[in-house]
């Protein structure tokens, strides 16, 4: 396991990084320490790539509603075995288009229900926002947040999968990263905030 100083790591709370799909979900630990975990379709990547990346393959289902509850439990069953987890959803892309577009909703729905059902508190973070966080570009593809990831993690995902294109599961796992990692700063941001209304208002200015 990587250990690293991450902006959002902490000694009393494991910050969680989901980055969910019906193809290739991700999810980031980071307690201080980083683990990256995946869902797959392709044998070569199931099992440990490092040190630090795990990849599953897909449980079989036979109708949607399976599936959606299949992938949610790969994402509960991790997160049910770290420290008070303050979990980081992306948001969804409001330029998504097509018939997909009812599954991906229907597929996050059941996932947020769960961690509700479960009482894990979550939080979504805009997709333009991470990508932003990220890169400082807002529009950022999937090599700008890759060469990021890289570069801010010191983990070289091509050369782990032995692979030249920044495609699924890598672009996933650099995502996961963010996700957690620029939800968790904006959480900061705006509880400092909060913090500092309130100090004003019983300070009496208002």
């Amino acid at each position: 396991m990587k250990k690293m100083k991450l902006s959002g790591s902490t000694k009393t709370k494991t910050i969680i990084g989901i980055d969910y799909s019906l193809t290739s979900p991700a999810v980031c630990v980071n307690n201080g320490n980083l683990m990256f975990y995946y869902l797959t379709t392709k044998k070569k990547w199931v099992g440990q790539q490092s040190e630090d990346i795990i990849g599953y393959e897909h449980k079989e289902w036979t109708d949607p509603i399976q599936r959606f509850k299949n992938i949610s439990d790969f994402v509960i069953d991790i997160i049910f075995q770290t420290y008070n987890p303050q979990i980081f959803i992306e948001g969804y892309s409001f330029g998504s288009k097509g018939q997909g577009l009812f599954q991906i909703a229907e597929n996050c729905g059941i996932l947020k229900y769960r961690l509700q059902e479960k009482n894990y508190p979550y939080q979504t973070v805009v997709p333009s926002v991470v990508k932003k966080g990220a890169t400082g570009k807002g529009n950022a593809d999937k090599d700008m947040m890759y060469e990021a990831f890289k570069k801010e993690t010191k983990l070289d995902l091509k050369k782990i999968f032995d692979t030249d294109k920044v495609s699924n599961p890598i672009s996933d796992i650099a995502d996961s990263y963010f996700i957690q990692k620029v939800g968790y700063e904006n959480f900061k941001s705006k509880r400092k905030s909060s913090e500092r209304e309130k100090v004003i208002f019983f300070g009496g200015r208002f």
